[in-house]
C-alpha cells in the first residue's frame, strides 16, 4: 500500500489570484522529526502546504490517533512586504508570533480562531517551545487525535485601503472637474482635495469614500475623467488606473487623513 495522506496543512491567502500563499518556508524541529520517524510518518512541502503521510504498511491510523502524538513545526517568512498587502494588525512584530492548532477552537475546517488569521492568533514569542526558531513567523502544533481532519487551512486576509490617486504632472493638476468613477458604479471617491506635497507643491487627491481589498488581480476598473462645460458632458483622461504597488509605503497625504483606516497612495504622472 505505500504511504498514505494522514493530514495536509494548505496555506491560503485572498491577495493572490489563485488564493494560494507559497510565500514561507515550514521547518521541522528535531523532536518532530524523532516522533515522526517514531511512528513511521512522512514529511512533505510543496508550495503551498505541507503534507504528513503515514506508512500505510506497518502503521494503523486508528491506533496511531490514540497515542497522543503532538507535531511541531516552525513557519518562516520569506516576503518582506507581506504585511503592506495582509489584514494583520500585529503591532510587535518582533515579539510576538502566530500560533496555529487544532488543540483549541477554531473556525471550522481552520487551524486559526477566525475565518481568518487575526490578532487573536499572536501569542509572546518565547512562551511556545519545542520549535527550532526563537522567533519564527508563526507555530503550527498538531495534535494527532481522532479528530484529526485530512484537510487544515491557514488562511489570510486581503489589507483593505482608502485609495488616493495624487495628480502630480502640470496637465493634470489642471483639469477643470477631475472625477474617478468605477466602470461598475460600485465605488465612489471624493472631490479633490489640496494637499502639499514635500517639495512645495500643491497637488489634487481623490480618496475613495470605502475601503477597497488590495489585489493581485485588479477587482475594479477605475477611470480618470474630466466634465467638460456645465452639462454631463465628460472626456475620459486615463481609462485604467493603475492599482496600489504593496512595495510602495508613502504618507504624502497624511494631514487629510484619518489615523484610524489605513491609506495607499498612487501618483499619476
Amino acid at each position: 500500500m505505500g504511504f498514505a495522506l494522514l493530514t495536509e496543512i494548505v496555506f491560503r491567502h485572498r491577495f493572490f489570484a489563485d488564493n494560494s500563499f507559497r510565500n514561507i518556508n515550514v521547518l521541522l524541529p528535531q523532536q518532530t522529526a524523532i516522533e515522526m520517524r517514531r511512528y513511521g510518518l512522512l514529511f512533505r512541502r510543496m508550495p503551498d502546504r505541507i503534507v504528513v503521510l503515514l506508512n500505510a504498511d506497518n502503521s494503523d491510523r486508528t491506533r496511531l490517533l490514540q497515542e497522543g502524538v503532538t507535531l511541531f513545526f516552525d513557519v518562516q517568512l520569506l516576503d518582506r512586504y507581506f504585511y503592506n498587502y495582509t489584514a494583520l494588525r500585529q503591532t510587535d512584530v518582533p515579539g510576538t508570533i502566530l500560533l496555529f492548532s487544532n488543540q483549541r477552537e477554531c473556525a471550522p475546517g481552520k487551524l486559526h480562531r477566525q475565518e481568518s488569521a487575526s490578532a487573536d492568533d499572536l501569542i509572546p514569542a518565547e512562551s511556545e517551545g519545542a520549535g527550532i526558531s526563537a522567533r519564527p513567523f508563526a507555530r503550527i502544533i498538531m495534535s494527532l487525535t481522532p479528530e484529526l481532519l485530512p484537510v487544515y487551512e491557514i488562511s489570510f486576509a486581503a489589507k483593505a485601503t482608502k485609495w488616493c490617486y495624487f495628480l502630480m504632472s502640470n496637465d493634470l493638476s489642471l483639469l477643470t472637474q477631475p472625477s474617478i468613477v468605477d466602470a461598475r458604479g460600485s465605488i465612489q471617491f471624493a472631490a479633490p482635495l489640496p494637499v502639499d506635497m514635500p517639495d512645495g507643491r500643491r497637488v489634487p487627491v481623490l480618496i475613495s469614500q470605502q475601503v477597497l481589498p488590495l489585489s493581485q488581480r485588479p477587482v475594479h476598473t477605475l477611470q480618470l475623467r474630466d466634465t467638460v462645460g456645465e452639462g454631463e458632458q465628460y472626456r475620459t483622461i486615463i481609462q485604467a488606473l493603475p492599482s496600489p504597488d504593496i512595495t510602495a509605503v508613502s504618507a504624502a497625504g497624511m494631514a487629510i487623513y484619518d489615523r484610524t483606516v489605513a491609506y495607499s497612495e498612487i501618483f499619476l504622472y
